[in-house]
């Protein structure tokens, strides 16, 4: 496969067709939907409990640091959207970081709806278009964690 990702002086290089950056596209409005629908099992996989046992410790962690954990999601997402709107061929820093948690939150919530918990997923039908979307994003994750690894 090609590579999507590659080093660059001003930060990563990022090449996309524009069928992968109009599919990209949709991966905010996706965890968007997950964070308004509490029944959804990709919502437990994206809200996990800190405090699972303890209701008390788990209240005032959701009430001093719910609104930091979902304003830093809300950032991500649209940093990530930007970035794709606007056919940007480097991302710095901050806008990889955005994409690394964008990609992987997708992962979790398209995981979590197919049920998948533990390894081996990669082994079901070739046919199946949602795992197809999951081995696509993985393979993206991967990439761009490569990349980023190089860069160090």
């Amino acid at each position: 496969m090609r590579r999507v990702f590659k080093p660059h002086r001003d930060g990563i290089a990022v090449r996309l067709s524009d069928d992968e950056r109009q599919f990209l596209l949709g991966l905010p409005e996706l965890l968007r939907a997950v964070d308004e629908t509490p029944d959804d099992p990709a919502f437990a996989r994206l809200h996990v409990a800190a405090y699972p046992d303890d209701v008390a410790a788990q209240a005032d962690m959701s009430e001093y640091s719910g609104s930091q954990l979902a304003e830093g999601r809300t950032t991500d997402r649209d940093r990530f959207a930007a970035t794709i709107e606007s056919a940007q061929a480097v991302l710095s820093p901050d806008e990889a970081e955005s994409w690394l948690t964008v990609l992987g939150d997708s992962r979790l919530a398209l995981a979590a709806r197919l049920g998948i918990t533990e390894p081996g997923w990669e082994m079901g039908a070739d046919d199946d278009p949602q795992r197809m979307t999951l081995g696509f994003l993985s393979y993206l994750q991967d990439q761009l964690v490569d990349v980023l690894l190089e860069r160090l």
